[in-house]
């Protein structure tokens, strides 16, 4: 047996908070590393610490209460492989009348290794015979430190192997450990009793009141009939929970096969309120106040179907719209958009008017990947220094979406990828032809554990092809400044000037972003930021033409609808048209 690095550890004295009895003591360890984890496990397994405050009333019961702790102890080093692990205990005596002393020496000896893995099917059904699992798929493996968690954990993968390959009420059998001491080793076998082999029988649905069952079981992912797979719940109860009309979803197989091999589902829902209202308030410098009303009903007629209207009232931009999602149009993971609204916008550049209706499909094909692609027509009355022009715009949307932040509002981890391409024809009725291309990309990561240090990043670029900016559509036309881009400056006003230092817009854009978001202190936090960015007369950035750069500092006040956000930005090499610095107020982080 070879004991570890030898320190001594003393527990805290048991009369800290109690007066002091005749049989008082402290604990102190001997021959552990008090830093490793085994060591750890022996120290909360003893009850000599746990009870220390509570002093037994003989030193006969003190004993007693030392040689309990022992199989503890040896107990708690085997769970980490440590099967030589042995344990003596000491009675000291007190000294100048202090408390007794106990000295615990542990020697853990030689970490033993997995010396194979092996697994038995026990099933009375004759189809589960020679019923194969991938290797590679049971984390367990000769070699690996015998250590109980992961042998526990093997097993409960093993089950879950089963579940996945048609016997979907598998359990874990006996299971059976060898140690061979004189080669230092654990030979583990497992006995997996797979149950009947099964196949997709009757779902029931319970809980159910305004949303029609039909859509929940067409929201499923299996068939009647098929393969009994445990992964097709999950996917079942993820498929139920992203249509945003139930508070809780659960979906779990009955505890008997019938006669003919069919197994029922049963799926229990909570239905969510179907109406929400809201509202929101946003004020900056240089756009002025803003705020926002929504409201939403989330089961327009029994199928999930989602309206929504908004109505926006601010300084630079107003207006009302409204938005229909049907549900799984042609396909289960395909929505189909309806949308309408009209917008003014009374900025330093143009004054507009605009209505539009249109409709696109909303296409997943993941978790985490999305296609959309649809129809849009526009018709707008733009004012640009003194004259006023008419546009119908015909456009065919393209969008891929990709995903994997964590959260809305407030992400820690992962990211979010915009691509979208807009073709505007003459040949569908628009009054110019032009094809609008942007990318953006968002990142998010976490610098500790709890996610109260994230640095998030952001680019943004754009493009349009087939015009000159002067016969762009004023609104069309690409901007940057403000609070969602290029802070620091006024809203537009990053890129080329007219003579009256009022914005022109450009044909392309580039932005980039960083900022420390760092809650300090319970629900506050402060995010220093830089951001950049440059617009362009030309089809394409061009990275000769030098960034406008804006950093600050930010406050959030963290809600459970998400951060408050306060920033106030300094241009860092601005014009002498450009305000000293900005002030921007809203909801939601900046990005």
């Amino acid at each position: 047996m070879v004991p570890l690095l030898m320190v001594s550890w003393i527990a805290p004295p048991a009369y800290a908070n109690t007066p002091p009895t005749d049989f008082s003591y402290i604990v102190r360890f001997e021959g552990l590393d008090q830093t490793t984890a085994v060591a750890e496990a022996i120290t909360d397994s003893s009850t000599l610490v746990a009870q220390a405050r509570t002093p037994p009333p003989t030193r006969a019961a003190l004993r007693r209460r030392a040689n309990q702790d022992i199989e503890r102890m040896i107990a708690a080093a085997r769970s980490f492989g440590y099967y030589d692990a042995a344990v003596d205990v000491a009675i000291e005596p007190p000294v100048d009348s202090g408390p007794s002393t106990v000295v615990v020496t542990a020697t853990t000896g030689q970490v033993y290794a997995v010396a194979d893995v092996a697994v038995h099917a026990m099933t009375g059904d004759s189809s589960a015979v020679g019923l194969e699992l991938p290797r590679a798929d049971i984390p367990l493996k000769p070699g690996d430190p015998a250590v109980a968690a992961p042998v526990l954990d093997a097993e409960t993968v093993l089950v879950r192997l089963v579940r996945e390959r048609g016997y979907p009420l598998a359990k874990a059998g006996e299971r059976k450990v060898v140690i061979d001491r004189a080669a230092k080793t654990m030979m583990v076998t497992y006995t997996i009793d797979s149950g009947p082999r099964a196949r997709f029988g009757p779902v029931r649905v319970v809980g159910s009141e305004t949303v029609d069952p039909t859509y929940i079981l067409r929201r499923l992912p299996w068939r009647y009939g098929q393969d009994a797979d445990v992964r097709q719940l999950e996917k079942g109860r993820r498929a139920l929970t992203a249509t945003g009309v139930f508070d809780t979803v659960t979906v779990t197989f009955d505890d008997a096969v019938d006669g003919d091999g069919l197994l029922p589902v049963q799926v229990t829902v909570v239905e969510r309120d179907r109406r929400t209202i809201g509202a929101g308030v946003s004020a900056s410098t240089s756009e002025g106040l803003g705020a926002t009303a929504f409201w939403t009903h989330r089961n327009l007629f029994g199928g999930a179907e989602r309206f929504d209207f908004r109505a926006d009232l601010a300084e630079v931009k107003s207006g009302v719209s409204g938005q229909l999602r049907l549900p799984d149009i042609i396909r289960n993971d395909q929505d189909l958009v309806l949308h309408s609204g009209y917008v003014e916008k009374n900025t330093d550049s143009f004054d507009s008017e605009t209505y539009s209706v249109g409709g696109y499909f909303d296409w997943r094909l993941s978790r985490i990947l999305s296609v959309d692609y649809g129809a849009v027509l526009e018709r707008s009355e733009v004012d640009e220094d003194g004259v006023s022009s008419q546009f119908t715009l015909v456009g065919i949307p393209l969008g891929v979406t990709l995903d994997t932040a964590d959260d809305l509002l407030n992400p820690t981890k992962g990211g979010r990828t915009r691509l979208r391409f807009t073709p505007y024809l003459e040949t569908l009725g628009s009054t110019q032809a032009m094809y609008q291309l942007s990318v953006q990309h968002a990142h998010y990561l976490a610098l500790d554990s709890a996610g109260d240090m994230v640095l998030a990043g952001r680019a943004r670029w754009g493009a349009i092809i087939g015009s000159s900016t002067t016969n762009l559509p004023a609104d069309k036309r690409f901007y940057s400044g403000g609070s969602g881009s290029v802070r620091g400056y006024a809203f537009q006003h990053v890129g080329p000037l007219d003579a009256g230092n009022e914005p022109l817009g450009g044909r392309s854009v580039i932005e980039v972003s960083a900022e420390l978001r760092w809650r300090v202190w319970g629900d506050v936090g402060i995010v220093p930021f830089i951001d950049a960015g440059q617009v362009y007369n030309t089809e394409t950035p061009s990275l000769d033409e030098e960034l406008q750069w804006g950093a600050g500092l930010g406050v959030r006040y963290f809600t459970p609808v998400g951060p408050v956000r306060a920033d106030l930005g300094f241009p860092l090499n601005g014009r002498d048209s450009d305000d000293t610095f900005q002030v921007y107020f809203s909801l939601g982080q900046a990005f």
